[in-house]
C-alpha cells in the first residue's frame, strides 16, 4: 500500500503525457478550464519554485504597457505587493502617462497575476471577460488590459483600476483568520451593508449574459444537469491532480453529488465566491467593488446562495449568533434575496449546493493548497499550510451533511 501511495504521488509530482491524457478524459470540464488545468500539469514538470523577487516585474510591465497604450514615454512607479488574495499574486503601481493635451497623468492601477501554481487554477481571459460583462451592472473595478497567456509578463495577468476602500473592518481582537472567514461587522455596518450585499447578488443573477462577450464560458443547455456535471468535473479533477493522499469522505461526497445532481432550469451568471472578504466598501458605507470573479460560470443561483451562507464563512453578532457572510441571519438573507431577485429558494437544491460548497473548500484547502505549498510554487506557502486546516473542517462538515442526508 505504501509503495502504491509513493508511486501515485510521484506521478502527480511529475505527470506523464499519458497520465495527463487519462485524467482529462476521466473528468470532462469546460474548454477554458481544461486549458489551464492541462497547462498547470505540463508546467509542474518544468517550472522552478516561485521567485519572491518581484522587482523583475518592472521592465516587462513597462514594455507591456508601452505596447498596449502606444505611448513610448511612460513610466511605472511604486510597485507594491498587495496583502491578501490567496490564489493570485497582486500588485499596485502608478502608471505615469501623457494625456492628449501633453500633460503627465498618474493613475493608480493593480495587476493580478498567476503564480507558478495556484490554489485555484483559473483562466485570466475568462475573468477579464466576466469583469467586463459585470461592469455597469454591479460595482466592479474597470479592467484595462490582459496578457492571457503570459507571453509578455511571464505569467497570465490582467490589469485593472485600483479602488480605495475597506475589505475587512477592524476586528475586536487580533485574528489570524483568512479574509472572509468568521469576520465581524459592527451592527451599524451590518445594517448599511447587508441590503446592498443581497441586492448586488440579485443583480448579478439578473445579468443578461447572452448579450455579453463570454466566449470563454461554456453555455450549458437549460433544463439539464450539464452545468453541474462540468463543475463537479472541475473539482474532482483538481482533487485527483493535486491531493497528497486519498480520503474516503471525499470519494463518498463525489459519489453523492453525482447521484443527487439537480437540473439547472435557467442558467444564470454565478459569481462562484460571493461572500464577505470579496467585497469592498467606502467610508460612506457604500459597496464600491465586488472582487474575485475567477470562479464565475453559468449555473444555478442556489450555488452562490449556499456559498454566501456557509457556516465556514459565518461571523458572530454580539450574542454569538452566526450570520450569513457575517452580515445577517441566514433566514433573513434568503428571504431578502427572494424579494430582491424574484427567484424562489428550493431548499433541497440549497442543501445540495451546501454539500458541494464544502466539497470545493476541501479540495482547495486539503489538497491544492498543500500541493502548491509543498512544491514552493506560491509566495504564500505559509498561508497555504495554514489554510489546510479549513480543508479538514470542510471534510468534517461534509461527513455530517452526508450522514444527515441519509
Amino acid at each position: 500500500m505504501n509503495n502504491l501511495y509513493t508511486h501515485t504521488q510521484a506521478i502527480r509530482a511529475h505527470p506523464s503525457e499519458k497520465w495527463i491524457a487519462d485524467i482529462r478524459s476521466r473528468y470532462p470540464v469546460e474548454k477554458a478550464i481544461d486549458s489551464v488545468f492541462t497547462r498547470k500539469l505540463h508546467n509542474r514538470n518544468q517550472t522552478a519554485g516561485q521567485n519572491m523577487d518581484f522587482s523583475r516585474l518592472h521592465e516587462p510591465l513597462v514594455q507591456f504597457l508601452t505596447n498596449q497604450t502606444g505611448q513610448k514615454d511612460i513610466d511605472v512607479l511604486n510597485i507594491q505587493r498587495l496583502s491578501g488574495g490567496a490564489s493570485k499574486e497582486q500588485f499596485t503601481f502608478d502608471l505615469v502617462i501623457q494625456t492628449p493635451t501633453g500633460e503627465k497623468e498618474t493613475r493608480k492601477l493593480m495587476i493580478r497575476m498567476d503564480p507558478k501554481e495556484s490554489i485555484v487554477e483559473t483562466h485570466r481571459l475568462r475573468e477579464h471577460q466576466v469583469l467586463k460583462a459585470a461592469r455597469g451592472e454591479v460595482p466592479v473595478p474597470e479592467v484595462l488590459w490582459i496578457d492571457p497567456e503570459g507571453a509578455e509578463l511571464g505569467q497570465p495577468a490582467l490589469i485593472a483600476e485600483f479602488l480605495e476602500g475597506t475589505v475587512q473592518p477592524p476586528q475586536p481582537e487580533a485574528s489570524e483568520k483568512m479574509s472572509g472567514v468568521g469576520m465581524y461587522f459592527k451592527p451599524e455596518l451590518r445594517a448599511a451593508l447587508g441590503h446592498q450585499f443581497v441586492a448586488i447578488l440579485a443583480k448579478i443573477h439578473a445579468i443578461d449574459w447572452q448579450k455579453k462577450d463570454l466566449s470563454t464560458l461554456d453555455v450549458p443547455e437549460a433544463n439539464t444537469t450539464i452545468a453541474n456535471e462540468t463543475m463537479l468535473g472541475l473539482w474532482e479533477r483538481a482533487w485527483n491532480e493535486d491531493t497528497l493522499g486519498a480520503h474516503p469522505i471525499m470519494e463518498r461526497a463525489a459519489l453523492w453529488l453525482k447521484e443527487h445532481m439537480p437540473v439547472v432550469k435557467t442558467p444564470v451568471l454565478v459569481h462562484g465566491d460571493y461572500r464577505s472578504g470579496n467585497f469592498m466598501f467606502t467610508d460612506d458605507l457604500k459597496i464600491n467593488a465586488i472582487f474575485d470573479w475567477e470562479l464565475a460560470y453559468l449555473g444555478d443561483y442556489h450555488d452562490d446562495l449556499a456559498w454566501a451562507s456557509l457556516g465556514l464563512f459565518a461571523g458572530p453578532d454580539e450574542n454569538n449568533n452566526f450570520l450569513a457572510s457575517s452580515l445577517m441571519p441566514i433566514d433573513d438573507f434568503l428571504a431578502m434575496y427572494e424579494q430582491a431577485s424574484g427567484n424562489k429558494i428550493d431548499h433541497e437544491k440549497l442543501f445540495y449546493y451546501q454539500v458541494f460548497s464544502y466539497y470545493k473548500i476541501s479540495v482547495i484547502a486539503a489538497a491544492t493548497s498543500l500541493r502548491v505549498a509543498h512544491s514552493r510554487k506560491t509566495h504564500l506557502d505559509a498561508m497555504m499550510n495554514y489554510a489546510s486546516g479549513l480543508g479538514y473542517i470542510g471534510i468534517s462538515e461534509l461527513n455530517k451533511m452526508l450522514n444527515n442526508s441519509a
